[in-house]
């Protein structure tokens, strides 16, 4: 009795595309927003405010990110 290869796992190119994006967003949001990202629907309040960068303070330290 012959044993046959199993086929390689493949993975389809859109969805790596769309891991890889969602992934450097994340990375934005995580390591570097200082208001940006909210600042498309809140203007300028958004850097005054910076919800993002209170929410994610402690994981950017975490993360080794500096952020003061």
């Amino acid at each position: 009795m012959e044993m046959q290869a199993q086929p390689a796992l493949q993975i389809p190119w859109r969805s790596l595309l769309v891991a890889t994006a969602l992934a450097l967003v994340a990375l934005f949001i995580l390591g570097l927003d200082q208001g940006q990202t909210l600042a498309m629907v809140q203007g300028n309040a958004a850097y005054e405010v910076n919800w993002i960068h209170e929410f994610v303070h402690d994981a950017r330290h975490a993360a080794g990110f500096p952020c003061h």
